[in-house]
């Protein structure tokens, strides 16, 4: 499938680049500045809308707080070798 892929898009990027050869360098300018043109002002479009649109949401924000997990607790005095074993802990 990968060779497939390849295969196709080499043969556009050819077909692309002898159709753009053959323009005059004025004409390529033009396409260019075109593309350009448009990429900048769906930009900034975008960019206005999400500006314009922030925190306009169904209703009213509503803050949740974090409730207290309810965790096993383990009732033993010695802690660290219950979890690591009876090995001593040595500090390097």
């Amino acid at each position: 499938m990968k060779i497939l892929i390849e295969k196709c898009a080499t043969c556009l990027k050819g077909e692309l680049r002898g159709k753009l050869e053959a323009l005059p360098p004025k004409a390529r300018l033009g396409i260019v500045l075109t593309a350009f043109a448009l990429f900048a002002s769906l930009s900034l479009y975008m960019t206005a809308t999400a500006i314009t649109g922030f925190g306009g949401g169904n209703g009213a924000t509503e803050m949740r707080h974090i409730e207290k997990l309810d965790l096993p607790v383990q009732e033993s005095d010695n802690l660290y070798n219950n979890v690591y074993g009876n090995e001593k802990r040595t500090e390097e």
